[in-house]
């Protein structure tokens, strides 16, 4: 009976450690995806539009408004953004241009970035909860995807269907699923062939580095288990692309749309950047604005990864390797590439997270000073990561110092539509249309006079300008309308974005009366 009461005391206690050992996993789970959450939604619409959120907008809404979609293979990425983005809206009841709000846009993004946070789940098994907890907490306080989580473009979507790709390419291949998500990536845009290119290209040097033992064999085995799977890859990749980029199949002229991308799309000026831009933005400490900015220690993390594949006890080599080249393929590609923006390096970065969490793959074997030390910077990791993520989002939101914050709208713009709708209470016998937009890069205008009907853009400025009620002048056209306008007009500086500033002309008339009601 004494014995007895040992051995069951001894079960006891060993099922409350696990119970408490698992309660304390999933605790740590969901306080991940809640940070991660937090700090993608809260605020989520007081930013300013940006110039390229407020052109997807327009996509998106003329989408909806006539009841298709035709891809421009030149000017614009894949629908799929403007597609998922008009179901949230219907279900919002928001079927028109001028009622689209920035909330139910960004809606779509925010939750794309909160499901990136969930794709770790998927290796829970293969490399265990705390690596695996700590890739989550990667992705879900790295400043950079945190941004551009909340900024209705297409890199939220891009990132979470490459890493869902990524991982289950080495998880399930069978049935296509890794295809599926390839085909989202091609339908989301078209930087994805970096991606598949990326991949391609560290299989091949994990199979130079395992040469030896590939032997003919070998290779019959691999492509008889395989040949299957990478049909159905095929195939469902080609099929979700083909659906989306053909509109459901109905504009059939889609595909060769698709195809012509890769020969025509036409990229703005101006944002050509040196071959380290990328690595000055995220490896090299940088301080701006009164705040630091850096995702260095999350490199080292990442160096940390690909190093334990050196260890003999490491029982993933070949996958974490994948991971490594695949990350500084991609790396390599977009930094040869002059065309340079900071929110297409977010999909690499997220290769750089998932490396970083792999980096602490058999931690509890490590001496205990290496221990201490990787606990240390996993610690200072994630908190400078959270800080700069709750800056970048929030004070500097919009702030050209800070780094994310690419060509920001300025701040003034958001006041502009209900100042002029109080120009117009000023003088109540009169107009404010039709209004004219003269010049060019004129975006997110638009996006701020969309509740008015009568707006003309013009390259030039047009001779009966003098008649219009409201004109506003971009920077290279300024001096033109300025000699034009010097009579009928009260011109009023206001910014559009960093570094762009705009001219808002009020005839003479409609200004007068509202001097008249100020006191």
């Amino acid at each position: 009976m004494h014995q007895f009461n040992i051995a069951d005391q001894s079960f006891l206690s060993c099922y409350f450690i696990a119970l408490t050992k698992r309660a304390l996993i999933i605790a740590c789970w969901i306080t991940v995806i809640a940070t991660g959450a937090f700090l993608r939604f809260d605020h989520l619409s007081q930013r300013p539009f940006h110039a390229d959120e407020a052109t997807g907008a327009r996509i998106t809404s003329t989408s909806m408004e006539s009841g298709e979609y035709r891809f421009d293979p030149v000017h614009y990425h894949g629908p799929i953004l403007s597609k998922l983005a008009a179901t949230i809206c219907n279900m919002n009841g928001e079927t028109h241009w001028r009622e689209l709000t920035k909330s139910s846009l960004r809606f779509l993004t925010a939750i794309s970035g909160c499901l990136l946070i969930l794709v770790p789940l998927l290796w829970r098994k293969r490399f265990g909860d705390v690596p695996m907890l700590l890739t989550a907490a990667l992705f879900a306080t790295s400043p950079l995807l945190v941004y551009y989580s909340r900024m209705f473009i297409h890199e939220s979507l891009l990132v979470l269907f490459g890493m869902l790709a990524l991982v289950l390419l080495i998880r399930a291949p069978r049935f296509g699923i890794p295809g599926l998500f390839i085909g989202l990536m091609f339908a989301t845009k078209e930087s994805f062939a970096i991606s598949v290119i990326a991949w391609l290209g560290a299989l091949l040097i994990l199979a130079f580095e395992n040469r030896q033992q590939l032997n003919r064999s070998w290779w019959i085995s691999s492509w008889q288990q395989y040949r299957g799977p990478l049909a159905a890859s095929l195939f469902s990749a080609a099929f979700v692309s083909i659906f989306f980029y053909t509109d459901g199949f109905r504009h059939l002229h889609g595909i060769i749309d698709a195809a012509r991308t890769f020969f025509v799309y036409e990229t703005v000026e101006g944002h050509q950047k040196p071959f380290g831009y990328y690595l000055e933005l995220l490896a090299i400490p940088s301080h701006a604005g009164g705040a630091w900015w850096f995702g260095t220690p999350v490199i080292i993390l990442a160096l940390l990864g690909y190093a334990s594949t050196f260890q003999r006890a490491c029982q993933n080599r070949i996958v974490i390797r994948f991971i490594a080249y695949s990350t500084i393929g991609h790396l390599l590609i977009y930094s040869i590439i002059r065309y340079k923006t900071p929110w297409l390096i977010c999909l690499p970065w997220a290769h750089v997270c998932l490396l970083a969490g792999l980096g602490i793959v058999g931690l509890s074997m490590r001496r205990p000073w290496a221990l201490i030390s990787i606990i240390g910077l996993i610690a200072t990791t994630l908190a400078t990561q959270f800080h700069q993520a709750r800056q970048a989002s929030g004070r500097y939101a919009s702030d050209p110092r800070n780094p994310f914050a690419y060509v920001p709208t300025q701040n003034d713009i958001e006041d502009l539509t209900l100042w002029l709708i109080r120009l117009q209470k000023s003088a109540p016998n009169q107009t404010l249309e039709p209004i004219a937009v003269v010049g060019s890069a004129y975006w997110p205008l638009p996006w701020y006079l969309r509740s008015f009907d009568k707006i003309g853009y013009f390259p030039h400025p047009s001779p009966n300008l003098t008649n219009l009620p409201i004109v506003f002048a971009m920077p290279a056209v300024e001096d033109a309308v300025t000699h034009q306008l010097k009579e009928s007009h009260t011109p009023l500086p206001r910014g559009l974005r960093a570094g762009v500033p705009m001219t808002l002309f009020v005839r003479n008339d409609v200004w007068n009366a509202w001097m008249n009601l100020q006191p």
